[in-house]
C-alpha cells in the first residue's frame, strides 16, 4: 500500500491506496472552524493543528482499512508549495511512521496532485494539455506535453482567485471559506449586476492573472452601495461574475495561443458553478476535452497525494532510506518561472 499525507495548509488528510490504486481509506479533517473569526488561515494555528489531528487520522486508517504499518511499499507526503509551518508538520510526522520501517518517502508536488486529481488515471493526460490550478493559495497555468512535468506559463502577479473570495465575503459579513459563502449568497440575487471596475487590474502579460485590483475596487464599490439584505447578494454576485470572467479572459486567450487537446481543471475554485459552467463553454466551442477535478477532491486531500505518490514510487521517483534530501522546495514556483516559454508580444 501507498499512504498519503497532506498537510500543505489548513486540511489535515490521509488516505490509504494499494498498488492498484484502489482506495482503502480516505479522511479529510477541516480546520474552518479555528480560522473562520480571523477571515483566513493562520499559519501557527494550521501547522499546531496538524500536530493535534494527523497521528489520530493515521491510526484511524490502518483501523478502518483493517491493514497494518508493515504492509506500507512506501509513505508520500505533500513536500510542497504550501506553508511552510504545515508543510513541516506533514514531513516530520512522515519521516517518523517511515523510517522505523525503511520505507521509501516520496515527496509528492502539491501542484501536480491537484491536476492528477482531475483525472481517474494518469494515461487519461495525452497529448498537448494545459492545467490550471485555482485555489485560495495559487493561480497558475502550466502546459504539459509530457506528465508529469509541468512547464508554468502564468500565474498571479499579486492575489490568488480564492483570497479574493475569501476577502469578498469578510467584506460581506458571510462565513469563511468565502468561495462558497459568496457562490451561495449569489444564488440569491434578483437584481442587476453591478460593474467592477477593471482599470486598476494590470498584469505583466495577457496570460498573467491579478485579483488585487479588483479586491480593492470590490472595498470600495460596498462603501458606495452599502450592505442590506437586498444589496448582499447583489454585491457576491457581481464579485462572483468579476473574478470568473477575470480567469475566463486569460483562459481564452491561453487556449487561443496553445491550441490544447486537454485542460485539466483542479484547486478548491475549481468546484465554483459559473467557473464550471464557463469551461464547460470554452471546452465544447474549442473541441477540447475538459476535465474538472472532482468537486470533493478539488480542496486539498489526501487521495490525490497517495494516488500521485503510487504513481511516482512505481516509477523510481522516491527518496530510499535514509533520507537525505527532501527539501528545499520553491514556495513561490520562482524558479519554475524561468522555464516559461517566451511571453506573448
Amino acid at each position: 500500500m501507498i499512504i498519503g499525507i497532506e498537510t500543505s495548509c489548513d486540511d489535515t488528510s490521509v488516505a490509504l491506496v494499494d498498488m492498484t490504486g484502489a482506495v482503502l481509506f480516505h479522511r479529510i479533517h477541516s480546520q474552518e472552524n479555528l480560522h473562520e473569526s480571523f477571515g483566513g488561515v493562520v499559519p501557527e494555528v494550521a501547522s499546531r493543528a496538524h500536530v493535534d489531528v494527523l497521528p489520530s487520522l493515521v491510526r484511524e486508517a490502518f483501523s478502518v482499512s483493517r491493514t497494518r504499518p508493515g504492509q506500507l511499499a512506501g509513505v508520500a507526503v505533500t513536500r510542497g508549495p504550501g506553508l511552510l509551518g504545515s508543510l513541516l508538520t506533514g514531513m516530520a510526522y512522515a519521516k517518523g511512521l517511515a523510517a522505523p520501517l525503511k520505507l521509501p518517502l516520496i515527496g509528492v508536488d502539491h501542484i501536480g496532485a491537484h491536476l492528477r486529481a482531475c483525472v481517474e488515471s494518469a494515461d487519461e493526460i495525452r497529448g498537448k494539455a494545459i492545467g490550471l490550478v485555482i485555489s485560495g493559495g495559487h493561480t497558475h497555468l502550466f502546459r504539459i506535453d509530457k506528465w508529469p512535468e509541468l512547464i508554468l506559463l502564468s500565474q498571479t502577479v499579486d492575489d490568488a482567485a480564492g483570497e479574493a473570495f475569501d476577502k469578498g465575503a469578510k467584506i460581506l459579513g458571510l462565513s469563511y471559506p468565502g468561495g462558497p459563502s459568496i457562490q451561495k449568497e449569489a444564488l440569491r440575487n434578483t437584481l442587476p449586476l453591478l460593474p467592477l471596475t477593471r482599470k486598476n487590474i494590470r498584469t505583466e502579460s495577457p496570460w498573467d492573472f491579478s485579483f488585487s485590483g479588483l479586491k480593492t475596487a470590490f472595498a470600495l464599490l460596498v462603501q458606495k452601495v452599502g450592505i442590506t439584505p437586498l444589496t448582499r447578494p447583489q454585491l457576491a454576485a457581481s464579485l462572483q461574475q468579476a473574478i470568473v470572467s477575470h480567469v475566463m479572459d486569460r483562459m481564452e486567450k491561453i487556449v487561443a495561443c496553445e491550441s490544447p487537446e486537454v485542460l485539466l481543471v483542479g484547486g478548491g475554485v475549481s468546484a465554483n458553478a459559473l467557473l464550471r459552467s464557463r469551461l464547460e463553454e470554452l471546452a465544447l466551442a474549442c473541441g477540447m476535452v475538459l476535465r474538472l477535478s472532482p468537486i470533493p477532491l478539488a480542496r486539498d486531500n489526501a487521495l490525490m497525494i497517495a494516488r500521485h505518490g503510487r504513481e511516482l514510487y512505481l516509477a523510481g521517483h522516491y527518496f530510499p532510506y535514509p533520507y537525505k534530501a527532501l527539501f528545499p522546495y520553491p514556495r513561490d514556483l520562482s524558479d519554475v518561472r524561468s522555464r516559461k516559454t517566451p511571453r506573448p508580444s
